[in-house]
């Protein structure tokens, strides 16, 4: 046969096989499950679940559903960040089939779906439970992978357990495998503008106090300086009722598991120009700050916003509220008119809370956190827990 003629037959042959491919491959939308609910019943039962398990090789995180919050049982059943778990949730009912992938157990472990117990298993067993179903829906997660053309979705290889059918889905399933990442990790909340003045009492009995006189003054002050001394940095100052008003916790245990008695840390006292009284104590355990808080509505603080004195005067200079001052300077008579005064005087009450406000938050919070010692992020005990000397400098 002619070399001609070969490659005819060749090409021909090639066209065929790339054409028998074509035909014998489906559209997705025809492949089978595709575009169906992993677990099609689950989104009418979500409301119901009243416990999540999360297991891994190594680890278990259970969390379970109280009266008015999600608990999670690996930290003494301290809060969970529910808005994670309501993802979860939705998140599990809401995965779809794209399409049907290996039953050979030999491959499981290409795509992360060997059982937990197995060597070197990477996968991750879920469990939603209700009060009437143990196992309302079961499923084993793999490896996953943005999804195409949605990097808000991602591709998920799944298989239920003893079903040896894996399946290639598709959702947005954020899922933490560590019980510290399910906590609510929120301690304070404040608005800076509400704190009148902070007190830090070191164990040694030194003292700080920051504070300013009107809930619109942009800097804190200390409440004296020594002659030939000046503050080095406004920031630092700031920083001490910054760090306060927001803090998170790196974990939590049980107060009682806590030695708050030897006074290895510092006491602090935050107060409000509406009423509000928070109270840190801190301690040092294994290399780790603690802290415990609680708080108290005084109505005196409320009244302190007028009638407050000044610091008192001895042989020291007053610390200036610099911010302020160029504020005043840039009005042609180096002080407020009495509409701009009015205006002030309007957004402050705005800012501030009524006294039945500020005693339901005061109620809500030590509610939440009574009897719980927190691990605190170290940079941030360090931050307010400044001595007077740590905010100084020498003046020249």
């Amino acid at each position: 046969m002619k070399a001609k003629t070969l490659g005819i037959l060749a090409a021909i042959t090639i066209v065929g096989i790339v054409v028998a491919v074509f035909v014998s491959q489906e559209p997705a939308s025809q492949l089978p499950g595709s575009g169906e609910l992993l677990f099609p019943s689950l989104l009418s039962v979500v409301n119901n679940v009243s416990e999540v398990v999360v297991e891994t090789k190594d680890q278990t995180v259970t969390l379970v559903r109280g009266e008015k919050t999600w608990r999670v049982k690996e930290k003494a059943g301290y809060r969970a960040d529910v808005e994670k778990v309501k993802q979860t949730l939705i998140g599990l009912a809401e995965v779809r089939i794209l399409e049907p992938k290996t039953k050979n157990p030999e491959l499981y472990d290409r795509l992360g779906l060997q059982d937990k117990e197995q060597e070197g298993s990477l996968s991750t067993t879920v469990t939603l439970k209700t009060p009437n179903n143990s196992e309302a829906a079961v499923v084993i997660l793999g490896n996953q992978r943005p999804a195409k053309g949605n990097p808000r979705m991602s591709e998920i290889y799944v298989r239920k357990p003893g079903d040896p059918q894996t399946w290639l889905t598709i959702g947005n399933l954020p899922l933490e495998k560590v019980a510290g990442e399910w906590l609510d990790t929120e301690i304070t909340a404040l608005t800076t503008k509400r704190v009148h003045r902070v007190t830090v009492t070191h164990p040694g009995g030194e003292s700080l106090l920051v504070l300013r006189e009107k809930p619109d003054d942009l800097d804190f002050q200390l409440d004296s300086i020594p002659a030939g001394s000046k503050v080095a940095s406004q920031f630092n100052v700031n920083n001490v009722v910054g760090t306060l008003v927001q803090l998170s916790l790196e974990d939590v245990k049980k107060e009682e598991e806590m030695n708050f008695q030897n006074h290895t840390g510092v006491t602090v006292v935050l107060e409000t120009f509406d009423g509000l009284r928070l109270h840190v104590q801190t301690a040092k355990q294994e290399g780790k700050f603690f802290g415990k808080f609680s708080a108290e509505f005084d109505q005196k603080l409320v009244q302190s916003v007028r009638d407050a004195p000044p610091p008192e005067k001895g042989e020291t200079v007053q610390a200036q509220d610099s911010a302020q001052d160029e504020m005043d300077l840039g009005s042609p008579e180096g002080k407020q008119t009495d509409e701009e005064q009015g205006k002030r005087s309007s957004k402050e009450e705005s800012i501030l809370k009524k006294p039945e406000e500020v005693q339901g938050e005061v109620e809500a919070f030590n509610q939440r956190v009574q009897g719980w010692a927190y691990q605190l992020p170290t940079f941030r005990v360090e931050n307010f827990s400044k001595a007077k000397s740590d905010l100084l400098a020498t003046i020249p």
